[in-house]
């Protein structure tokens, strides 16, 4: 006689849902029990031992919105579960055991929002008996306790909830799942159920027109899956996104005016010089003046991971090294500068911290105590590296020779953990976020949590702690089976509109700049948003300024605006500057293309 954990249906075709519905959830109590390091999460070929990989089409699901109690299964010093014995236990054929089933024990914690809601429900298993079976008829091993062929699952199901749209009518918009336990491997595997949500001949009221219903609906098909588009540039190359990230520092250091745009992006004004004239004084001669956003979306999503992630865009002078585009295998860095076409040889630039004060943007540098720093320089003017490819960032004159020299920096050696993001960051970490998607669709907290668990903003892959040799140490955290979420409950309370800043103090935060502004305070906005409106004259356009919030928003109710806060809050501000985008670029004046 052998167990069998019993199929009640196959989805092929879901492959990465069934990983995803593994990610977040400590399913396996332990690994394979014949594999001596104990590595083993599933059976061979299973998809579930992928568990915490992000790869593949991701879905929306429930979600926490931050602060709540949630429920959580207790576990030993030893990471074995605690159980408690429950009473009068009931199978699904409604037969009552005669014995008490032992379940794990519950505590609670405090919800992190956008982690997700997983589900407390314990499943059945049927233990099937090979040798009185037939293909044609299965025989089940009768459990005593009940009379009846199903077994109690010990452990909880903790898996992933895909959800709905509204317009479905699903209680909580919780899409069907079927949960089977699998004793050999001690875990719940949870499907999708492809069971007939409506039939061809039924209608859904203000879903469908009996004329336009012709097919059934399954749950499966109710499935949102969560288009990333441009976002999907966080899959790209850390290399990728900090050679972006420097673009964009370039641009800030080299402008003459940063303001924010009626979106929230950086508003940068540059001098564009000829490159042989000269003016009366001997300067480059200006030849014209450009104010352009920063609306690149690799250099908005290399933005926000910097700002989420540290709280400020000032990079160290301990990671100021050029970019090398081969940790994972080619030439040492050292040999590939040498290269006629490798990368820079020049150290990565480091924003301008006097700069971004001096127009009151002072909350995206403030990384702390700034302290002054010398890169050493080869004689060539190419950045120092010793044998090992590490640059000096404490360089002295008595240790320079054949003609190196060295410069001088203000910023900060390294990053602290003392640096949040937080206040301010906030609201230019969302624009930032937008201006990093399609123009086009929605902001979503699926979408905000997807990106940053690809990012490695959230936790979800890997440990916390190697050794030398690039093993886990035994007491590091496996995150794939203990994710770690990042926390928004520092965000404030936002105004869904609050963020443009029609409020009662006048100092609104998006739309046309005033002048007049002293040298070290932020600029103060009007609130407007300047577009093309088509005039009473056929084919004219004109330039008209409006209300960004009556404009735009045109359909919201402005008197009683949504308040949101934690990860609601910062997804309703991410999407109010997509929609302000793409309005702009629906209507842009052409010089700020």
């Amino acid at each position: 006689m052998k167990m069998m954990r019993s199929r009640l249906m196959s989805f092929a075709y879901l492959p990465a849902m069934f990983a995803l519905l593994a990610v977040p959830a400590p399913l396996f109590a332990k690994g394979n029990p014949s594999d001596p390091d104990n590595t083993i999460d599933g059976p061979l070929l299973d998809k579930m031992s992928d568990s915490g990989a992000l790869y593949g089409d991701l879905y929306r699901i429930a979600r926490y919105k931050g602060g709540e109690t949630k429920n959580v299964p207790v576990y030993d010093e030893d990471g074995d579960p605690v159980y408690t014995w429950e009473y009068n236990w009931e199978d699904p054929d409604g037969k009552i055991s005669i014995y008490p089933v032992k379940r794990q024990v519950w505590t609670t914690g405090i919800a992190v929002g956008g982690e997700p809601i997983l589900t407390e429900d314990f499943a059945v298993y049927t233990i099937l008996d090979e040798e009185l079976s037939t293909e044609d008829n299965p025989v089940y091993v009768i459990n005593q306790a009940t009379g009846g062929i199903y077994y109690p699952a010990p452990l909880p199901s903790q898996c992933v909830q895909p959800v709905a749209e509204p317009k479905w009518g699903l209680e909580d918009n919780l899409i069907l799942l079927v949960k089977t336990y699998d004793p050999t491997w001690e875990r719940t595997e949870c499907a999708v159920s492809t069971d007939e949500f409506l039939a061809a001949d039924e209608t859904l009221e203000d879903v469908f027109d009996q004329d336009d219903h012709h097919v059934a609906i399954s749950y499966s098909d109710l499935v949102q899956e969560v288009e990333f588009g441009r976002l999907n540039l966080a899959r790209a190359p850390k290399a990728v996104l900090d050679a972006s990230f420097d673009e964009a520092i370039r641009s800030l250091n080299a402008a003459k005016d940063i303001k924010i745009d009626a979106s929230g992006r950086l508003m940068v004004t540059t001098d564009i010089y000829d490159e042989f004239l000269i003016d009366e004084n001997n300067d480059p001669l200006v030849v014209d003046t450009v104010e352009k956003a920063i609306d690149s979306p690799k250099e908005n999503l290399a933005l926000y991971l910097k700002l989420i992630e540290d709280g400020h865009l000032v990079t160290p002078a301990d990671e100021r090294a050029p970019i090398d585009y081969s940790l994972y295998g080619g030439m040492p860095l050292s040999q590939l500068l040498e290269l006629v076409d490798g990368p820079s040889d020049a150290p990565r630039p480091t924003i301008d911290i006097v700069k971004m004060e001096s127009f009151g943007l002072g909350y995206l540098v403030d990384a702390g105590a700034i302290v002054s720093y010398s890169i050493r320089m080869e004689s060539d003017g190419s950045l120092y590296l010793d044998v090992y490819g590490n640059m000096d960032i404490t360089c002295t004159a008595e240790e320079l020779v054949d003609d190196q020299y060295c410069v001088e920096y203000e910023g900060i050696l390294t990053s602290s953990d003392s640096d949040k993001c937080a206040g301010e960051d906030f609201p230019l970490a969302a624009s930032f976020f937008s201006a990093a998607a399609d123009k086009k669709g929605n902001i979503t907290v699926d979408k905000i949590v997807y990106t940053n668990s690809i990012l490695g903003i959230n936790k979800v892959v890997g440990y916390s702690a190697y050794d030398e040799d690039g093993k886990p140490l035994d007491d590091a955290i496996n995150y794939s089976k203990n994710p770690v979420y990042f926390n928004y409950e520092t965000l404030a309370e936002y105004n869904r509109f609050g963020t443009y800043g029609i409020q009662a103090d006048g100092n609104a935060k998006r739309g046309r700049a005033q002048e007049g502004r002293n040298d070290g305070e932020p600029y103060v906005y009007d609130g407007m948003v300047e577009y093309l409106e088509e005039s009473s004259t056929a084919g004219t356009w004109v330039k008209t300024p409006a209300s960004i919030h009556q404009r735009v928003f045109v359909d919201q109710e402005i008197a009683e605006p949504q308040i949101n806060s934690n990860i609601g809050g910062f997804t309703a501000m991410s999407d109010d500057d997509l929609q302000v985008i793409i309005f702009t670029h629906t209507y842009q004046i052409p010089e700020l293309r």
